[in-house]
């Protein structure tokens, strides 16, 4: 009867795995550690293969978590309100979860597909770009869009499987109410990711940079230090 959760959830840990390791092995080793940079630049530009596929990968899983988050959800939410058919549900629409979580992703990654991918220097590291074959494709641009849907649609879930619990509390098994709440605490983690991806740079660099912020908020107590604030004022005459 749960054997559906977990084959999204299972898609799920795939795709957080391997972000997982590229993150741990690739990105933060060619950003932080920089004895290994020389190298590991020399083998990218060589072989352009290989930050081509590392690339596609990661960013492919990237949005195949915002898809999965959002079938995890919407499976409890099935669960809670058709308890009965939930089953008879799934067993239909798995498979079209299933193609939706593997090809959808491809709706932001098409445009580094068929894009050259390259190492830059940054900061004594260096990370990887690509130089966009269809210049307004933006991965950023249709990976925001990806996670705000998913966003929306988490919320929307969360919040009636919440609504309807309440009624069904003594109605439901304990192990679907420990998949729930489980469901609940994942929702959790990926609206803090996706708020703090969306606004939590700028608000960050904000916070730093006395110069940003009163730029932002131009009240005089904000001004950094050692700055001039002009004020200026228009004086209007009778004639």
């Amino acid at each position: 009867m749960i054997q559906s959760f977990f084959i999204i959830f299972s898609m799920d840990s795939i795709a957080s795995l391997t972000q997982l390791i590229i993150d741990i092995f690739i990105q933060r080793i060619t950003i932080y550690i920089p004895q290994f940079c020389p190298f590991l630049y020399s083998t990218f530009e060589n072989f352009g293969f290989i930050p081509y596929i590392y690339f596609v990968i990661y960013n492919y899983m990237r949005a195949v978590k915002s898809v999965t988050q959002v079938f995890m959800t919407v499976n409890r939410m099935t669960c809670v309100l058709a308890p009965l058919r939930y089953a008879q549900i799934w067993r239909q629409f798995i498979p079209f979860a299933i193609g939706i979580i593997v090809f959808s992703p491809f709706l932001v990654i098409w445009n580094v597909i068929i894009s050259y991918t390259f190492p830059v220097s940054i900061f004594g590291g260096f990370t990887l770009a690509y130089s966009k074959k269809v210049r307004w494709a933006s991965l950023s641009l249709f990976q925001m869009i990806f996670m705000m849907i998913s966003l929306l649609i988490t919320i929307f879930t969360t919040s009636i499987t919440l609504y309807k619990m309440r009624k069904l509390e003594n109605r439901l098994k304990s192990s679907e109410r420990t998949l729930c709440f489980a469901s609940f605490y994942m929702s959790a983690a990926f609206l803090s990711a996706a708020v703090f991806q969306n606004v939590g740079s700028p608000i960050v660099m904000i916070l730093i940079s006395g110069q940003l912020r009163y730029h932002v908020i131009p009240v005089k107590r904000l001004a950094p230090k050692g700055s001039t604030v002009v004020s200026v004022s228009s004086v209007s005459r009778k004639l």
